[in-house]
């Protein structure tokens, strides 16, 4: 790359907001992982813990906890895009990506928010201790705490990262570049990565 090409390395404020946006993907996706694995092994379990259902509904209960753990990893699945292609848009040098960063973090976190109402643990509401038991061995709580975790922290995150993007500093960085150059003014989020020379 010849040097009248490189581009200024990145102000703090955007490099800050590229990693709380990494961190906030890392989130979502570990739950979509966490969520696919449980239901990837949901019948065998089910199957295993069926002769001490509690549930008077029987199978309907199972059904009902296995439909909302698929709708969660779908939803999930295409939130980690929505997600990734919000962080990847953090380092885009270009006037549009605070504003392309501001839409995929809202739609995202609407999705993420009424993904909370329709999850797997409220397709059953348990009345004593037993039933409890029973339903956490289908979504054990470790996966609940994963889930509240996420949905926070995919919502604290990318809202600090949007601020850090409207920092003076930042602004600059997205406003100041050149849509006619060779590279389009476009700064790869590898540039993030390294400090500037």
């Amino acid at each position: 790359m010849n040097d009248d090409l490189r581009l200024d390395p990145p102000p703090a404020a955007v490099r800050q907001a590229f990693w709380l946006a990494a961190i906030g993907l890392l989130l979502i996706l570990a739950k979509t992982v966490a969520g696919a694995t449980l239901l990837a092994g949901f019948d065998d379990t089910y199957q295993a813990i069926k002769p001490s259902n509690p549930f008077d509904v029987g199978d309907d209960a199972a059904n009902g906890i296995e439909l909302r753990l698929t709708v969660a990893v779908l939803i999930g699945a295409v939130v980690t895009v929505m997600l990734g292609l919000a962080a990847a848009a953090v380092a885009r040098r270009a006037d549009t990506s605070r504003g392309l960063v501001g839409v995929l973090a809202l739609v995202a976190g609407v999705a993420l928010v009424l993904g909370v109402v329709f999850s797997p643990e409220n397709a059953v509401s348990p009345d004593d201790a037993a039933s409890l038991a029973w339903l956490e061995t289908l979504i054990p709580a470790w996966f609940q705490t994963l889930s509240s975790v996420a949905v926070f922290g995919v919502v604290l995150l990318f809202g600090v990262a949007f601020l850090r993007m409207g920092r003076p500093a930042a602004a600059g960085y997205y406003q100041d570049y050149d849509p006619g150059a060779r590279w389009g003014g476009y700064g790869s989020w590898l540039e993030l990565l390294r400090r500037g020379r």
